[in-house]
């Protein structure tokens, strides 16, 4: 086993987790980790550098997130085989600005000039001047216990507007006391899975799932069943013969296909988590935004035997820096939360979840919420508009209609390397699918995902321009 020696400092102002993810990156792009090398588990390095497993897994996800290290099946994570001529100028560039979605780096000749992105927000339209004030207000003396641990289960004032919010945009019935606040999503679903280890011991997956997803499933000793997935959704029948105590889906906009799933499989899957006492992790990452039609209500809100299991995020709405989450957990998990069945003594941070609590008592939130929908609405737009107008019919792009991201089959001849590398020749960063496929079956046939959050109208219309051209080579 690779033995790793990073000389960590918890006094610096840089996280925890971004001086682990530049101490590997460094020491694969010098060669000193070769490729193929396994790399510890996040539990075995976590014991090692005597930090928590959180620094260690955002690490591992952005190393993942970045194509540095490959994820196994059952094995691990394993370090991939970097094809770089200048280790030091990549070295530099890459730890200036580090790729928010796995990727295929440009080579040091070719510049990037739009990229697609699919964890990319857009900043610009932030509301920073009204987000200062609010930071600042919680820095005032008399909010001392800010800089204290805080509530376990997350400011009580700020649960009951989420609590609120949930109902009004996603349908979601709970109560206050039944949320708890995380530090991003991977955070709430590590402690999700430390409730749920000693019941469940066989997990049903949707067959492709986020990267970070996957790598955090494969530190638990769950039995993992890919789910396969149709036009409408996962398959049912997958589901009901897999004997899974618990099954893991993103049912308002699969990640990464963007299918939605039926209201008569959601009825099914219901059904059968109470026949079976089974739970339903439901991760609606991105359910807020949905273009042209109204809002699908969670599954959560259908669920009449408090099965479903339901997780969401801000980083979508505010950015994945504020490292700010939510579960809302059934009566008898919330027990076990509360019995210190995890490993956890501290979640969110309770200054971020006071500058967010005025944020919403404000109007602001709702303000910002409605602003950034009709933002995101018009990028939508905007680059369907623009793969309507430069590839031909025979062209097809899947998961149109909500989120963030499409996916695109050019249907040029060439394979999905071949997609990525010919966009990166024009300047432009696109992402490949097959590695979110739990198996190779399981992957898109040269399929490559655009992210359009980060990105103006007028970069989404000049990027799909240049796609256009690459990929009209090999038509």
């Amino acid at each position: 086993m690779l033995q790793l020696t990073p000389k960590l400092d918890e006094r610096s102002k840089e996280a925890l987790y971004h001086q682990l993810y530049r101490y590997i990156q460094g020491e694969m792009i010098a060669g000193r980790i070769p490729a193929y090398a396994r790399l510890p588990s996040i539990r075995r390095l976590a014991e090692a550098l005597g930090v928590s497993r959180t620094p260690v897994a955002l690490a591992y996800d952005q190393l993942l997130a970045e194509g540095y290290v490959i994820s196994k099946p059952r094995s691990g994570l394993f370090a991939a085989e970097l094809e770089i001529s200048n280790r030091t100028q990549v070295s530099e560039r890459t730890s200036a600005t580090p790729s928010p979605s796995r990727a295929y780096h440009a080579s040091p000749t070719e510049t990037v000039r739009y990229d697609f992105g699919y964890g990319s927000i857009d900043v610009h339209h932030f509301p920073w001047t009204k987000w200062r004030r609010l930071v600042n207000q919680c820095l005032l003396p008399e909010n001392n216990r800010m800089l204290l641990y805080g509530d376990w289960q997350g400011e009580a004032e700020l649960r009951r507007h989420i609590a609120e919010y949930l109902h009004q945009t996603r349908g979601v019935r709970c109560t206050p006391d039944q949320i708890v606040i995380g530090a991003g999503t991977y955070h709430s679903l590590d402690l999700l899975f430390q409730l749920i280890k000693r019941e469940v011991t066989t997990l049903a997956i949707e067959a492709a799932v986020n990267d970070g997803v996957k790598s955090l499933v494969e530190q638990y000793p769950f039995t993992c069943i890919p789910i396969g997935l149709e036009e409408d959704g996962i398959s049912i029948h997958d589901v009901i013969h897999s004997t899974a105590g618990a099954v893991y889906v993103t049912p308002s906009h699969q990640f990464p296909f963007g299918m939605t799933l039926s209201i008569g499989k959601r009825m099914k899957l219901l059904k059968w988590a109470t026949e079976h006492s089974a739970y339903i992790i439901e991760n609606d990452y991105d359910g807020e935004f949905r273009y042209g039609t109204r809002p699908i209500p969670s599954l959560q809100s259908l669920d009449e035997s408090d099965r479903v299991i339901y997780l969401g995020t801000f980083s979508r709405a505010l950015g994945p820096a504020f490292r700010l989450s939510y579960l809302v957990l059934p009566p008898s998990l919330l027990d076990r939360f509360w019995k210190k069945q995890h490993s956890y003594d501290q979640l969110a941070s309770p200054i971020l979840q006071k500058a967010l609590l005025l944020f919403m008592q404000s109007g602001d939130f709702d303000r910002h919420m409605r602003k950034m929908r009709t933002l995101y609405h018009r990028k939508h737009d905007a680059l369907l508009e623009a793969l309507t107008t430069h590839f031909p019919s025979s062209a097809n792009v899947i998961g149109a209609g909500s989120g963030l991201h499409v996916l695109l089959q050019p249907g040029n001849g060439m394979d999905e390397a071949e997609l990525v590398r010919a966009a990166e020749h024009v300047g432009v960063k696109v992402y490949p699918t097959s590695v979110y496929a739990l198996s190779s079956e399981w992957a898109l046939p040269a399929t490559v995902l655009l992210g359009f959050g980060g990105l103006a109208e007028t970069e989404i219309r000049a990027g799909v321009g240049l796609l256009a051209e690459a990929f009209r080579g090999s038509d």
